[in-house]
């Protein structure tokens, strides 16, 4: 990917921005990604209990995560006035990395080189010499920042409606997922490529002569005399896959008493739009390559799947809840373009989408709420990035009839990531709602919005 596909992105959709602004970053990004698409975060509140939701979330978040919890309510949806509206919801998280990725390519640091490399070939002088060291100097920057880090993108936009009923409910909502993954790798060559040009442009800059330079560092040099532009000679690569997932479902629950206990059932059948993008990029093609190749990628795939859940109440506050999202798996396949060297098509690449289950136990009365989640398998990377699988603590503390406290932790058991805190607030005024949340780690940080409104 080069750095001016970064124009490309103010064509497009939020979501096409995302994934294209992920797939931007990964040219100076050798780094690997701990990245797979995981069980999802679609709402504030979600995000600020750490993704603490199968068990303890509300009516309202039942369709994103377990659509059992619909039913778990008591009264006339008539009278109760528990229907909500949320319009927007948006949740993004993002690698830190992400930010220096994007940067480096809004800079144009693989153009400014080249251009420094044009400008001390026309002129051999110390400050075009200093040029070449200093943009040389400024990509090796970024890729000390990236390196050996994750990179990882995860957005969501969407509206729903729920209402739930006397121990039944039903919800729908429409919204859009996009997801980036990658996994690069890092060549040595590279960097001490990049070095070994700082270094001689460095001694031409303090008064050596282009000659001694030139004897000192001969693959720098070309027969003419001229410096190569090393931006041609680099191998670093990258896989780069992303996903923008668009939903529509509709979910409904039932509750049922077995020896005493309540038992909820509930099914989200959906219809699933999922543009899938694919592309193995080499540094070296910056040049070459058009500003869309990634985008050139994309192949659109129209799909039926399915969420379901249970949760039983035992004593009634105590939950115990299982989750499926996605419960069919589906493989989408991407189309690729000519590669510009080569002039030869490469392979169709897939991108994967498979089942993720989770489990959550909590305890829920009218003040105060506390729930643990856990996935049951590491998720099925979407490429070739590694797997994660988290678990989750969050609690809830309603301060006054209006206001919530939300706390949450989230801990990869694949050790691959740090651990994410969390925290946000909810406000309810007379029909208004809304909540917020950010989360942060070593690795990544987050942040959630959403309002609506009761009925």
């Amino acid at each position: 990917m080069k750095s001016e596909a970064i124009k490309l992105l103010l064509q497009h959709s939020f979501v096409r921005r995302g994934l294209l602004i992920f797939g931007t970053g990964l040219w100076a990004a050798q780094a690997p990604t701990a990245s797979a698409i995981d069980y999802g975060i679609y709402d504030a509140r979600a995000l600020a209990m750490g993704g603490t939701v199968v068990a303890v979330g509300t009516t309202s978040q039942a369709a994103y995560y377990n659509p059992a919890l619909l039913a778990f309510h008591d009264g006339d949806e008539d009278k109760t006035r528990d229907g909500r509206t949320y319009f927007p919801t948006m949740v993004a998280q993002a690698a830190n990395t992400v930010d220096s990725a994007v940067s480096a390519a809004k800079d144009h640091l693989d153009t400014k080189l080249s251009k420094a490399v044009n400008a001390f070939n026309g002129q051999f002088n110390a400050a075009n010499a200093g040029l070449v060291a200093n943009t040389s100097r400024d990509l090796r920057s970024v890729l000390d920042k990236i390196a050996n880090k994750d990179l990882t993108f995860d957005a969501f936009v969407g509206l729903s409606v729920s209402e739930p009923g006397d121990h039944e409910g039903g919800a729908f909502y429409l919204g859009v997922r996009a997801i980036g993954a990658g996994s690069s790798k890092v060549s040595q060559t590279d960097l001490a490529l990049l070095d070994e040009y700082i270094s001689a442009m460095d001694q031409i800059a303090g008064g050596a002569t282009l000659a001694a330079v030139a004897a000192a560092h001969p693959t720098l040099v070309n027969a003419n005399g001229q410096l190569i532009d090393p931006t041609t000679n680099l191998t670093s690569s990258a896989d780069v896959s992303a996903l923008a997932i668009s939903e529509w479902g509709l979910a409904l629950a039932k509750e049922f008493t077995f020896w005493g206990q309540a038992v909820s059932f509930g099914v989200t059948p959906k219809m699933m739009r999922v543009d899938a993008y694919r592309d193995n990029a080499n540094f070296n093609n910056v040049a070459n390559v058009s500003t869309d190749q990634f985008s050139n990628t994309k192949s659109t795939h129209m799909t039926f799947n399915a969420d379901f859940g249970i949760a039983a109440i035992f004593f009634e506050h105590y939950r115990l809840s299982f989750a499926v999202k996605d419960a069919f798996a589906k493989d989408f396949t991407t189309k690729q373009v000519v590669d510009p060297i080569t002039g030869l098509v490469g392979p169709d690449l897939v991108v994967k989408l498979h089942p993720r289950s989770r489990m959550g136990v909590g305890y829920v009365n009218d003040g105060f709420s506390l729930g643990l989640d856990y996935d049951l398998q590491p998720s099925t990377p979407i490429a070739t990035e590694a797997p994660s699988q988290d678990l989750s603590l969050g609690a809830e503390y309603q301060l006054f009839d209006s206001l919530a406290l939300r706390l949450g932790y989230r801990q990869d058991q694949t050790g691959l990531r740090g651990n994410v805190m969390s925290g946000g607030l909810g406000f309810h005024w007379r029909r208004f709602v809304a909540d917020i949340a950010y989360s942060q780690s070593s690795d990544m940080k987050g942040g959630g919005l959403q309002l609506g409104w009761t009925f």
